[in-house]
């Protein structure tokens, strides 16, 4: 059974207790920006801390895209509380032949520890197993962003340390890779285990 991205150019919206996920809109950019320009925020991931709100309009075009290509699927993590979009949570790199894609997420610092990323991680996951149908899901953590990898170890399986893998401002940086295959995941809800 192939996995269906045909989805990934649809109106998505996922719902939480605390949170929607959705794709992104226009009027997102200011609230997108002010955590982009964050440089705490920015550290452990692939882009660098957002100079302008014009540079976060590049970044909703180049997710529009992705979305039209089926290469990638970004939903902004909206506060329903606030009414404000508080970070993105990604499916990357996707590979139709392997049944694979690799999961990226970000969160504005002023959420942070509230376990509002476990929450949106999990309604993720359930998204990309049962609606898309990967076999395996796969996320990359820095190993200075503990914050990340105590998260992604309660979710998934750790599988190793790739070595200075990446390089960035000047410095290379290691990464522990994590992973969730579909069969762990219905095996877990079986058990009706949460996942974190």
């Amino acid at each position: 059974m192939s996995i269906k991205l045909n989805i990934i150019d649809t109106n998505i919206k996922l719902e939480t207790t605390r949170l929607t996920l959705r794709k992104p809109e226009p009027d997102d950019v200011d609230d997108i920006f002010e955590y982009a320009k964050d440089p705490e925020v920015a550290r452990f991931t692939r882009f660098q801390p957002q100079k302008t709100s014009q540079e976060t309009k590049m970044f909703l075009q180049v997710t529009k895209q992705k979305h039209q290509n089926k290469t990638a699927l970004v939903l902004v993590i909206e506060l329903k509380a606030e009414k404000k979009v508080i970070g993105t949570i990604s499916f990357q790199n996707i590979s139709e032949l392997d049944e694979r894609a690799e999961i990226g997420f970000v969160l504005s610092k002023k959420y942070w520890s509230k376990g509002l990323m476990s929450e949106a991680f999990q309604a993720f996951l359930e998204f990309g197993f049962k609606k898309i149908r990967f076999n395996r899901l796969e996320a990359f953590s820095d190993i200075e962003n503990y914050r990340s990898s105590n998260l992604l170890k309660d979710i998934m399986q750790k599988e190793g340390l790739l070595r200075e893998r990446e390089k960035k401002d000047n410095r290379f940086c290691s990464f522990n890779i994590f992973s969730i295959l579909k069969k762990d995941y219905i095996f877990k809800r079986s058990l009706k285990k949460p996942l974190a």
